[in-house]
């Protein structure tokens, strides 16, 4: 599977000179770390050209462009296993700040126990994982909840009652420009 998946992304880059920006921490992680193992020399090397971008990256790097039209006033983000492996949990914190007067990350909020599908298969992982992260929420509610990743996002609503999404919609809500496009 990492040799195709090797193929595609280098068909899809046009042959490593395009950037690939993946919308999910752990898919950028196993794609930057993981896939390279399995490969045989000449797509290791083919691997090592390619530009793998996680959107957090991506979207941090955007903000200088973008006109953040109105901030929400309080916004709770979850950053995951792979975003604090990846080392850009704090390109999240970024851009929440860009989209609120007030960013948290809950006090205990480390991993959610989603752990790819296991707290999909076994949502009590997920309930004891965020059992202090749950508590910080129910007494201080906030505008939005943000991640950068759809299972911890689903695992998170099961336990905690806060609808967590991709800090990408907010953010492209946010920087939209006011009134019908000018045609």
């Amino acid at each position: 599977m990492a040799s195709a998946m090797m193929d595609a992304l280098w068909r899809w880059s046009d042959n490593g000179k395009l950037p690939i920006v993946v919308d999910a921490a752990s898919c950028t992680l196993g794609l930057v770390e993981e896939a390279a193992r399995h490969l045989d020399e000449q797509r290791k090397a083919l691997h090592q050209s390619l530009k793998l971008i996680d959107s957090v990256t991506w979207c941090r790097d955007l903000l200088p462009h973008l006109n953040i039209g109105r901030k929400l006033g309080r916004v709770v983000i979850h950053p995951t296993c792979s975003m604090n492996r990846l080392g850009i949990s704090s390109q999240l914190s970024e851009i929440a700040s860009s989209l609120a007067v007030e960013t948290e990350v809950p006090i205990g909020d480390t991993c959610c126990g989603t752990a790819g599908d296991r707290g999909l298969l076994h949502p009590e992982l997920v309930v004891s994982g965020t059992t202090d992260t749950k508590a910080v929420l129910d007494k201080d509610p906030a505008d939005a909840y943000l991640s950068a990743n759809r299972a911890c996002e689903m695992g998170l609503l099961h336990a905690t009652g806060r609808r967590y999404e991709s800090f990408v919609f907010l953010l492209e809500e946010l920087s939209r420009p006011e009134g019908p496009a000018e045609t």
